[in-house]
C-alpha cells in the first residue's frame, strides 16, 4: 500500500517486468468489484435497500471498475515519488465514487478497505496519502449520515475515525517495509557489483602474477639454455673457420638445443621445469656445473656440505641462482674460474657463486631481469639475495631460511 510499490523496474529484452504487480492489482480490484456487486444485491434483497439505488450502485461500480482496470497498468509504471494528472484524477474519482456508492448503498462503505491502499499507492508522498485517506474517510462519513437519521452519527464518526487511523498506521508500516526492501535491493546491487569488480581485479592480479611467473621461468630456463646454445654455435663457427670443428662441440649444441626444447614443452604444458630431480639440490647443482664446464670450458668448482631438506620451490629458487651466476660469469665477467658453494649457516641454506672476472657495479639499481626476478622469488620464500661486484671476487649469494623451506 505504499507509494514505493510503484517503483518502476527497467525491462530487458522487451519483457514486461511490471506485469506481476499490475496483475495482482487487477485481481484485487476484480475481486473488490464482485464483492461490491454482491453487497449491493444482498442489500436490496435482505436489507430492503431500494432496487433503484442498488442498480445505480451496480452501474457506477461497473463503470469505475472498467475505468480503474484501464488506467491502473499505466499508473503502476510511472516513476516512484511523482504524480501526474492521471494520478490526481484517479484519486479524485476514487474518493467521489466510493462516497456515491456509500450514499446509494450504505453497506458499500466496506469497500474503503481497498480505497485506502490505492490512495497510498497513487500518492507521491506520505503527506498526500494521509490527506487523501482523511478526505475519503470524511466523505464516506458524510454519505452515511442520511442513512442514520442523525441518531448515530457519533458511532459513524468513531468507525470512520478508526478506519482512517488504521489506514494511516498500516500505510506507514507497509511504506517502511517497502522502503527497506528498496534500500536492501540497492545494497544488494552495490554488493553484487563490488563482488564482480573484486573478482575481476582478482582475476587480473592472478593473470599478472602468472605472466610474471612464466617470464621468470622462461628467463631462468629457456633463455639460459638458448644463450648457451648461441655461445656454443659461436664456438662451432670459430672452430669451423679454423678447420678444427669437433663432433663434441656439435654434440654440445644439440644437447643445449634439446634441453631448451624440453624446458619449452614443460612450460607449455603448464608447469615449471622440474630441474631438481630425485637426487635433490646437490645433484642438480652437479648437473648444472658439469654442463657449464662442457659448454664454456670454465674451471668451475662445486663445494657442498650437508643441508637440511627443503621443499621444491626453495630448491628451484636456489638452483636458478646458481644458473644465473654461472650464466653471468661466462657471458659478462670474462672469468676463468668460478666457485659454487652450498651450505647451511645459522638456520639459512646459502648458495654462493663467486668468479674471478672483471666484476660489476653492485650499487646500480638493477643487474638485469634475472637478478631482480630471483630477488623477488627468494623474497616470497622469506629469503634474500646479495650481490657483490668486487673485481676478482664478484659474488652472488642467495639464502633461504630452513624453517620456510622445510617439507
Amino acid at each position: 500500500m505504499s507509494h514505493t510499490t510503484a517503483t518502476p523496474v527497467a525491462a530487458s529484452d522487451g519483457a514486461d517486468v511490471g506485469l506481476p504487480t499490475t496483475r495482482g492489482w487487477i485481481v484485487a480490484f476484480l475481486a473488490a468489484g464482485i464483492l461490491g456487486a454482491g453487497i449491493a444485491v444482498a442489500s436490496a434483497v435482505v436489507a430492503g435497500i431500494p432496487w433503484a439505488s442498488a442498480v445505480a450502485a451496480l452501474t457506477l461500480l461497473g463503470a469505475y471498475t472498467v475505468f480503474i482496470l484501464l488506467v491502473l497498468p499505466r499508473l503502476l509504471r510511472r516513476e516512484a515519488g511523482t504524480m501526474g494528472a492521471l494520478d490526481v484524477v484517479t484519486m479524485v474519482v476514487t474518493v467521489v465514487v466510493v462516497a456515491l456508492l456509500t450514499f446509494l448503498v450504505p453497506w458499500l462503505a466496506m469497500l474503503q478497505f481497498w480505497v485506502f491502499p490505492l490512495l497510498w499507492t497513487l500518492a507521491a508522498s506520505t503527506r498526500i496519502a494521509v490527506s487523501a485517506c482523511f478526505v475519503s474517510a470524511a466523505s464516506i462519513f458524510a454519505a452515511l449520515l442520511p442513512w442514520t437519521g442523525g441518531g448515530s452519527w457519533a458511532v459513524m464518526a468513531f468507525v470512520q475515525g478508526a478506519s482512517f487511523v488504521s489506514a494511516v498506521v498500516l500505510g506507514l508500516w507497509i511504506s517502511g517495509i517497502s522502503r527497506y526492501g528498496s534500500e536492501r535491493d540497492v545494497l544488494v546491487a552495490e554488493l553484487t557489483a563490488a563482488q564482480s569488480e573484486l573478482a575481476s581485479l582478482h582475476h587480473d592480479a592472478g593473470a599478472v602474477a602468472e605472466r610474471e611467473r612464466l617470464t621468470a621461468e622462461m628467463h631462468d630456463t629457456i633463455a639460459q639454455s638458448l644463450a648457451g646454445t648461441v655461445m656454443l654455435a659461436q664456438r662451432a663457427r670459430r672452430e669451423l673457420v679454423e678447420g678444427a670443428l669437433s663432433p663434441s662441440t656439435l654434440e654440445l649444441v644439440e644437447e643445449a638445443a634439446r634441453a631448451a626444447l624440453a624446458e619449452t614443452r614443460e612450460l607449455v604444458a603448464g608447469g615449471a621445469p622440474a630441474s631438481v630431480g630425485a637426487g635433490g639440490l646437490t645433484e642438480a647443482l652437479r648437473t648444472v656445473v658439469a654442463r657449464a664446464v662442457r659448454e664454456t670450458g670454465l674451471d668451475v668448482e662445486l663445494v657442498t656440505s650437508a643441508v637440511p631438506p627443503l621443499d621444491r620451490e626453495a630448491e628451484v629458487a636456489l638452483l636458478r641462482c646458481a644458473q644465473e651466476g654461472l650464466s653471468n660469469a661466462r657471458r659478462h665477467s670474462g672469468a676463468r674460474r668460478v666457485e659454487v658453494g652450498l651450505a647451511e649457516r645459522h638456520g639459512v641454506v646459502e648458495l654462493t657463486v663467486r668468479d674471478d672476472g672483471v666484476g660489476f657495479d653492485a650499487t646500480a639499481s638493477a643487474h638485469g631481469y634475472g637478478i631482480e626476478g630471483l630477488r623477488a622469488r627468494l623474497g616470497a620464500l622469506g629469503g634474500s639475495l646479495e650481490v657483490d661486484g668486487t673485481p676478482g671476487a664478484a659474488t652472488v649469494r642467495a639464502g633461504v631460511p630452513v624453517r620456510a623451506g622445510r617439507s
